[in-house]
């Protein structure tokens, strides 16, 4: 039997719902946050990265990405891209890195990481500070910091 109009007014509005606790949430640790479409709002901070939060299928989680654009003087080597990728994935604990676009040839960094189940305050806030401890490890590496130097 199909779902009737009533039933899925009914899981639009747990959808939603579920986003707006992670947007509440966000709001109070002084992040600005905007919807992004559907499925994800975009949260940004003055002194921390600006995070992407997605909505899994089904609500079964979220997925959180960071994304940087790779400087032009480093975009077009993409075994330094790579090899620099497999050693912050070695020294991140909760966030995965990979770099995306490189066929389009403009590379980006995407850092991701995944909080399973529904929102829960007090899991919640453990994974944002996970993934804070995991940005502070990538901004501290001497590669991340070469990449991103200013003196070009």
């Amino acid at each position: 039997m199909t779902d009737t109009n009533e039933e899925f007014k009914q899981k639009q509005i747990l959808t939603t719902h579920t986003l707006e606790h992670y947007k509440n949430h966000c709001e109070f640790l002084g992040y600005s946050v905007e919807e992004d479409g559907e499925y994800s709002i975009i949260c940004t901070h003055q002194r921390r990265d600006r995070l992407r939060f997605i909505l899994l299928n089904h609500g079964i989680g979220v997925m959180v990405q960071v994304l940087y654009v790779v400087p032009e003087r480093a975009s077009r080597d993409n075994l330094f891209l790579y090899s620099y990728a497999n050693e912050i994935n070695y020294i991140l604990t909760f966030m995965k890195i990979c770099i995306r676009g490189v066929e389009d040839g403009k590379p980006f960094i995407m850092l991701t990481s995944v909080i399973e189940g529904a929102y829960d305050r007090k899991n919640f806030a453990i994974f944002l500070e996970n993934i804070n401890e995991d940005m502070n490890q990538f901004h501290a590496h001497p590669k991340t910091r070469d990449l991103y130097e200013t003196n070009d």
